[in-house]
């Protein structure tokens, strides 16, 4: 049975707890897990068994979130970190290095166009700028050295919003993976892997929390992106820190487990499973929240429309807006 959207931010990613039969999920609040033998140990550190090792990596609380935001993201693993900016650090830090340019549209949230332009640079990144409505620019502005295509679903605060499945055409034909900020959205508003997205990051501070009090963030692998032979060294077999081939150990959730292992385990971007823990509360009622949000914007943005002191309103809902 295919559970609805309400019903997967309930439950998705947690099954009763096997040891205390806990219906709801428990707070792992620990730092590190003991192992069975050293042949254990060896073993989950050089990849080979999945279990804890360190909650700098992972821990059983976050991976509840991880596991429900990958369900209703419908992707196919997630990372979870301490904040949206985290989340794009690792992503920038897994795929682009000196050299490299990201092709990012125009209109994106300010904290992101100072991580680009302030801290990507700094490691010999381009940043390269291109109007989110302006398809041929894209086009031109790719090039081999493209790590990414930033894009963001609803842009934070022009309310733009790229056509996507044209642009991830552009971006795939050049094998060139294409990131998007889902934060404004959320998978309640639209999931961008549906239409062409390889990874999302979200700031989970804001819509999917909800309640203004946990900062976080978390990406999302959407499993669609060949990353075998695209040259990305941290993913096809040429990974400096790990004698694997992460392709062929993991799969489709190839680049969710090289942010984990190579991003947020050298970054220390990983989240607190408190966070995470207050996190999951909020997704709860995401779905409930987003109706109610998505009303009073349409009857505050109606008001300021008819307003004789408000010239110009942006609002997507509206024909006047560039991308309606």
């Amino acid at each position: 049975m295919n559970n609805g959207f309400l019903t997967q931010s309930l439950h998705a990613g947690h099954s009763p707890d096997s040891t205390t039969g806990s219906r709801a999920p428990p707070i792992y609040q620990t730092t590190s897990y003991t192992f069975d033998d050293a042949e254990d140990a060896a073993a989950r550190y050089a990849l080979e068994r999945t279990d804890d090792v360190y909650t700098r990596i992972s821990n059983p609380t976050t991976r509840y979130l991880e596991n429900r935001l990958a369900v209703i993201e419908q992707g196919v693993a997630a990372v979870a970190t301490a904040s949206g900016m985290a989340a794009l650090d690792t992503a920038t830090s897994v795929l682009a290095q000196a050299g490299d340019n990201i092709v990012a549209s125009t209109d994106m949230y300010g904290g992101t166009a100072s991580y680009f332009t302030n801290m990507a640079s700094r490691r010999g990144i381009e940043l390269r700028t291109v109007s989110t409505e302006d398809l041929t620019a894209f086009q031109d502005a790719i090039d081999e050295q493209t790590a990414f295509v930033h894009l963001e679903t609803v842009a934070n605060p022009s309310l733009k919003t790229p056509d996507f499945a044209p642009i991830a055409d552009i971006a795939h034909e050049r094998r060139t993976p294409v990131v998007v900020d889902n934060t404004f959205a959320t998978p309640y508003l639209c999931r961008p892997i549906e239409h062409g997205a390889d990874i999302i990051w979200e700031s989970t501070t804001k819509w999917l929390h909800g309640k203004g009090t946990t900062v976080g963030g978390v990406l999302v692998d959407g499993g669609t992106f060949p990353w075998r032979r695209s040259g990305y060294d941290e993913l096809d077999g040429n990974n400096p820190a790990f004698d694997i081939d992460f392709v062929s150990r993991f799969g489709e959730a190839a680049f969710a487990n090289v942010a984990r292992h190579r991003g947020v385990r050298s970054l220390g971007n990983q989240q607190s499973p408190f966070d995470a823990w207050q996190t999951l509360q909020g997704i709860e009622t995401l779905g409930l929240r987003m109706q109610r949000h998505c009303k009073n914007a349409t009857q505050i943005a109606e008001v300021l429309e008819d307003h004789p002191s408000i010239s110009w309103v942006s609002y997507p809902g509206f024909k006047s807006h560039p991308t309606h």
